[in-house]
């Protein structure tokens, strides 16, 4: 039998995984570093934008 899950101590279980927010920052950033590298500062928009998104989901960035 399975425990139902609840929130630790620091309310992780209610935080989403990484992988499941901002798709869309997501998507648009790597394309752009796909198709123009990281050089040159073309990506750094998209790169702030995906940052931002993940902040507000409470993640850190670097």
């Amino acid at each position: 039998m399975t425990e139902p899950n609840t929130p630790n101590k620091s309310g992780e279980a209610s935080k989403p995984k990484p992988c499941c927010v901002c798709l869309d920052e997501k998507k648009a950033r790597d394309e752009c570093l796909l198709f123009n590298g990281e050089e040159g500062g073309k990506c750094l928009e998209f790169i702030d934008k995906y940052k931002a998104c993940m902040k507000g989901y409470g993640f850190k960035t670097n």
